[in-house]
Formats: C-alpha cells, structure tokens, sequence
C-alpha cells in the first residue's frame, strides 16, 4: 500500500510521513533526498550547473536508499550522504536542478524502484499527481508562508527569518511554476491545513484517510 504526502517546503510532510509511517509500520521515503544526493553529487564533482553538464552526469550518479531502524539513509556512489544533503548549498541549488525533465524521468524511475511492491509513506512535491499517481491514499498539506518559515527556522539555526522566506518564495514560484510536474494538489486527494495541528493530529486524519485494514 502507498500514502502519498505532497506540499510545499515546511508543511511538515517529512515529520508527519515519518510518523505515520512508523505507526502503520510502513518504510518511509522522503523523495526530495534523492534530488538533493543528485545535486550534491554536481557540487562535490564541481560540475557546472548548465542543462548540459547536468544532464551528463546523470547516468555517472550511484544513489542508493534504505530506511531502516525509523531512520532514512541516503547513499550516494555508496558514500553515506545522509546529513550532507542537508547543506545550504545543496538548497541553493536543489530546485534549479530538479526541474530539469531529464533529471525528473530519472529520479522518479529511481523512486518507483525504491517503493514497488512494498508498504510505504512516499513524501514529496509530484508524488500523487506523478510518480505514484496510483496510490491508494493521497495527501496535500498546506500551510501560510510564514508558519512553514517559522518551523523551517527552528530546524535551521545558521539561517534568519527573512532568509528562509525568501528562499521559501524562490522555492515555491520555481516548483509551481515549472513545466513539468509542477507543485499541485493530486487529484482525489484529502487536503490538510497543518496550521495550528500538532503532528499527531495531522496523522490522525492521515491515518483515517487509510483503509480500515490499516487503520490504528
């Protein structure tokens, strides 16, 4: 069984899909991870960040995920990467790089791989409308722009207020503006305003969604 959870950066998509993945003792798959190993992969290799060159690299890049012990590890060329990915320069990029369709096709192939045949709470910004347009529960979290800020900034600590909305504005024009798999609600799907909802009660109503097979 696949639940979807799609939204924009700081909806709480990966704190609310990894709990209610170890509540229904699902895996959990924050898809936004391999965009950023693919990214990171540029940096480290410094590649210039034209279509191009991006584009060369694709078929060069090793990426590997498990989930094990209510942990995401993220391997890239067999190097655990899981904590690097998280850097601010992999942020800078992360977008730019990730509308590319070639690297799309590519990373939801790797995506599909990950989860086929397997219980599983799959996180991201394309996954009901596109990668797993199929799955049987699907969720859209939402939330204003300065409270996804707010959660974002006590994550962040080495980024201000006023840095993290701006990049928040950059990150949602270039996700929902862009032409392919474009930042939506999927069809079908139960929308979510996690403002002012703890994370168990976001999960709860996920969890509702869910047949009663699964249900808690």
């Amino acid at each position: 069984m696949i639940i979807t959870i799609d939204g924009a950066a700081g909806t709480g998509k990966t704190t609310v899909g990894i709990l209610t993945a170890n509540r229904l003792n699902f895996s959990f798959l924050d898809t936004g991870k391999i965009y950023r190993a693919f990214t990171l992969k540029l940096i480290k290799d410094s590649i210039q960040l034209n279509e191009e060159e991006i584009i060369k690299n694709l078929n060069k890049t090793e990426i590997h995920y498990s989930y094990d012990n209510q942990k995401e590890f993220i391997f890239l060329d067999k190097i655990d990467v899981s904590n690097e990915i998280l850097s601010k320069e992999v942020e800078k990029s992360v977008s730019l790089i990730s509308k590319i369709p070639e690297v799309r096709n590519k990373m939801t192939a790797l995506q599909r791989s990950i989860v086929n045949n397997k219980n599983f709470v799959v996180a991201g910004r394309d996954i009901g409308t596109v990668v797993l347009p199929e799955a049987e529960v699907k969720i859209f979290l939402i939330a204003s722009l300065e409270e996804r800020a707010k959660r974002r900034l006590a994550e962040r600590k080495d980024q201000t207020y006023l840095d993290i909305i701006e990049s928040m504005k950059n990150r949602d024009n270039i996700d929902s503006t862009r032409k392919i798999a474009p930042l939506k609600a999927p069809k079908n799907s139960l929308i979510i305003d996690t403002e002012g909802l703890n994370i168990i009660e976001v999960s709860n109503k996920i969890i509702k969604e869910t047949d009663n097979e699964y249900s808690i």
